[in-house]
């Protein structure tokens, strides 16, 4: 990809599905996830909510998995206060560049 080194380029922008967030796109398929009208960590949620969302799905089918709508909920709307914080971390972690296409921080 150009501009991205030997780095997998991510596309994350907002979602065309109905009730979903935000949508990323990665080399074959792509996730949907984060409810559009639920308030989030990186929307001010307490440290305390966060916890309690974490419990809440910590069960839930694929919830480690990045190839689910929930592990990206986690890791990119429930993981740091600000998206820009959530998609650094991300690409760190995974050996990613996210082109960030929301238009949100």
């Amino acid at each position: 990809m150009k501009g991205t080194g030997n780095k997998k380029l991510y596309i994350l922008k907002k979602s065309n599905n109905k009730g979903k967030r935000f949508e990323i796109i990665m080399e074959d398929h792509s996730h949907n996830f984060g409810s559009k009208d639920g308030k989030t960590f990186i929307d001010g949620r307490t440290q305390k909510e966060k916890q309690n969302w974490i419990n809440r799905h910590k069960g839930d089918k694929n919830f480690n998995s990045k190839h689910s709508g929930i592990y990206h909920s986690r890791k990119l709307l429930w993981n740091k206060p600000t998206l820009k914080e959530a998609i650094k971390e991300y690409e760190t972690n995974h050996k990613v560049k996210i082109n960030n296409k929301i238009g949100i921080k």
